[in-house]
């Protein structure tokens, strides 16, 4: 009824359309496609359920153009780890870390299935010319991660416009997908104004799979990205969205952007069924559930407590939640890749990582002015709360510096572990090339010796005969 108002008194202004974007809002172009690179994984990997690519080699990103170094990331869905790692041994046993290698492609989907993100990942890899980072996941875990955002490691992924390069027939995940771009669409809700356009909306859903993200806390990297990734790719993200948005009963469009439903408790509990589980999971039995941002009336039922704070703006526990949902999986994930990828390639990530986000970031907030002939309407949103999320939202996802050097020094033990573990390693090649040498040493005595023998029978033998 409130949007039905809002629409019927625009309708009677009468007012001629206004551009509500700082950047050009026309369609994309081209859809996004690679037809090399779809051979490339067609001819040099074992068969997927389901794989895409994405980063900025193929969406261009501001201020980040891609170099001869700049690695094409890619994601491999599998039905069963350990057959797609025993085929890809069997194919690129090289892509591998020499550890890994020794240990086999058994550990190697275990590592993937049981721990962390629930992903494997081969970076610097070099395939037909071309350099890659491969990741594999199950299509078991990447299905209850877009439906319950249990890491947002993958589901975060596809928040944004991807490269699909390979599709299953039987792979039947298009439903998942649209869930996970609808729990997308809807979170960015609670975290926005009631007005806003196009690139303050794909902003928040872009960033995200960013709060509590280790890497931007360590400054592995770019303060940046969110907008280098959203400002050049507009149209590739509406495109993406288009579906999503039209089904949304809380959203539609106007002249200036884009308007949404009023926040009420009411409204905020029909919406919770689009959200995804883990967002607003309070603990079960405890009345009186805690967390670092906001406590709850012991006598008040919580749910309807935090409905209530979100309606009046307070959009702290949202916030929370993300930071816990992203952090120790990327954490996790972070530590796991030392032990995968081995020292060097693991070293050589970091610093090219580390490397990339030194550039300074951009003065300007990361939500620009709303353009619009309307001088009360820009008013309204220059001066709204949330025109710079930066200070708004969050994603701070270590609150000390005690937390940050506690988080070094977890590092630094996993480099020395790993250190540790190649030298192992490398002791334990060098024993086997002794005992293989060994083994042809005695093979050739033993060889020598049975020739021996038989020519000591043969004269036996033959002065036998000749004493007969």
């Amino acid at each position: 009824r409130h949007l039905q108002t809002v629409f019927a008194e625009d309708t009677k202004k009468k007012k001629p359309p206004r551009s509500h974007h700082l950047i050009p809002t026309a369609e994309p172009k081209e859809t996004l496609s690679n037809p090399k690179l779809e051979k490339l994984v067609k001819r040099g990997f074992p068969k997927s359920r389901f794989c895409f690519a994405y980063g900025s080699k193929v969406l261009h990103q501001r201020d980040n153009l891609p170099t001869a170094s700049t690695m094409t990331d890619l994601i491999f869905v599998v039905k069963d780890s350990h057959s797609w790692h025993v085929s890809n041994f069997a194919q690129n046993k090289a892509h591998y870390s020499p550890l890994m290698r020794l240990l086999g492609p058994r550990v190697v989907a275990t590592l993937q299935d049981n721990f962390s993100a629930h992903c494997y990942f081969n970076p610097y890899v070099e395939v037909e010319g071309v350099l890659l980072k491969y990741g594999v996941i199950s299509e078991s875990k990447l299905l209850r991660d877009l439906q319950h955002w249990d890491t947002l490691y993958v589901a975060g992924r596809l928040h944004k416009p991807v490269l699909v390069l390979q599709k299953d027939p039987a792979f039947r995940a298009d439903s998942y997908i649209n869930l996970n771009l609808r729990s997308a669409l809807h979170t960015a809700l609670t975290l926005l104004p009631d007005r806003f356009n196009d690139f303050q909306l794909f902003s928040i859903i872009s960033r995200i799979s960013y709060f509590g993200d280790i890497r931007m806390k360590l400054k592995a990297e770019n303060p940046s990205k969110v907008r280098n990734i959203v400002e050049p790719n507009i149209p590739h993200f509406r495109e993406l969205y288009r579906t999503i948005i039209d089904e949304s009963p809380f959203i539609e469009r106007t002249d200036y952007g884009y308007i949404q439903a009023t926040k009420s408790e009411k409204n905020l509990q029909e919406m919770e069924r689009y959200l995804p589980r883990k967002l607003l999971h309070l603990p079960e039995g405890d009345i009186n559930p805690k967390s670092r941002v906001m406590l709850f009336d012991k006598n008040v039922d919580p749910k309807s407590q935090l409905l209530r704070k979100v309606a009046a703006g307070d959009i702290r526990f949202i916030e929370e939640s993300l930071r816990k949902i992203v952090m120790w999986p990327s954490l996790y994930q972070a530590l796991k890749g030392f032990l995968t990828a081995g020292p060097a390639k693991s070293l050589k990530y970091s610093v090219s990582k580390m490397t990339k986000a030194r550039g300074k970031p951009d003065k300007k907030s990361e939500v620009p002015a709303v353009v619009s002939n309307d001088k009360e309407e820009k008013e309204q949103l220059m001066t709204s709360e949330y025109t710079d999320y930066n200070t708004k939202v969050s994603h701070d996802p270590v609150r000390s510096p005690t937390d940050r050097r506690i988080l070094l020094v977890i590092l630094a033990m996993f480099g020395i572990l790993q250190l540790y573990l190649t030298s192992q390693e490398n002791s334990l090649a060098s024993m086997e090339q002794q005992t293989t040498g060994l083994q042809s040493l005695y093979s050739e005595k033993k060889k020598r010796y049975d020739a021996e023998l038989e020519r000591l029978k043969a004269e036996k033998l033959q002065r036998a005969l000749m004493e007969k």
